[in-house]
């Protein structure tokens, strides 16, 4: 269990960048705040594209489950947000 709570951390790291800005922003405007895939397709093709490169910066992946649990849970939520500010940049070139 104890190599597993690192990869678990991360998943939930991915997670609370992807719900909690919307619970945060349904918290302020509950009419405003409307559920949208496109908001969160970004984030997870960029988790997938970081996990596929991970062999490439990580010698050994079992060296990941040795990781303290709160460093895990920021590269999941560095990964998600990787993907939703290049979303943002993106989304602002196109108008």
């Amino acid at each position: 269990m104890e190599t597993l709570a690192p990869w678990i951390s991360m998943a939930v790291g991915v997670l609370a960048r992807v719900f909690v800005p919307w619970l945060a922003k349904r918290r302020q405007e509950p009419d405003k705040a409307k559920w949208a895939w496109k908001f969160v397709w970004p984030q997870l093709v960029s988790v997938v594209l970081i996990f596929f490169l991970l062999p490439l910066l990580v010698g050994d992946l079992a060296e990941m489950g040795g990781l303290p649990w709160q460093a895990a849970w920021l590269g999941g939520w560095a990964a998600a947000d990787i993907g939703r500010e290049t979303y943002k940049a993106l989304a602002k070139e196109e108008d």
